[in-house]
């Protein structure tokens, strides 16, 4: 078994909220949680400079409407940290936008962060950085378009999303 070290509380006493550091092996029963890092992939074929929704996963096209293939329900409270894009082809400045509906109606509606980046070479990845705001709670439902000025045709790309599973984390 590892070493566990926690950190004190200002009266000097071990603390559940300091930090933890652990050295070999870990066992845990139970849940962890806090911040937790989600990964979603897809991959389409953009085949146009239009703005378009990019679907949640592979084998689905991309769409000209937030339909339910582009939507995604969110499992708690977070932010969208990144999303990397590689195209086939380079996109120019392109915009990806993200968008959350909140209402029974399920269609994304509201921004909630756009992020412009120039896809200027062919097959690289493409970083496209947040704000760092929070995004979206808990049941809503987000969706992401992106608008090149030039043809992207095969497209990759991971968002990167931090879910906050603490009731405590503001």
């Amino acid at each position: 078994m590892g070493n566990f070290r926690s950190g004190p509380d200002r009266s000097g006493a071990a603390s559940r909220r300091g930090n933890m550091a652990v050295t070999g092996s870990h066992n845990v029963s139970g849940s962890i949680r806090g911040h937790t890092i989600h990964l979603i992939h897809g991959a389409c074929d953009l085949d146009q400079s239009a703005a378009r929704w990019l679907p949640m996963g592979y084998g689905l096209a991309e769409a000209s409407s937030a339909a339910y293939p582009t939507r995604f329900v969110c499992p708690a409270r977070g932010r969208l940290v990144r999303t990397m894009i590689r195209c086939k082809a380079a996109a120019g400045s392109s915009v990806l936008t993200l968008y959350k509906a909140v209402d029974a109606k399920g269609a994304p509606a509201t921004l909630s962060e756009a992020i412009t980046v120039n896809i200027a070479a062919t097959d690289t990845t493409y970083d496209f950085d947040t704000s760092g705001s929070h995004h979206f709670g808990k049941g809503d439902v987000i969706s992401f378009k992106l608008n090149p000025t030039a043809n992207p045709d095969e497209t990759n790309f991971t968002h990167v999303l931090e879910l906050y599973t603490r009731l405590d984390i503001p």
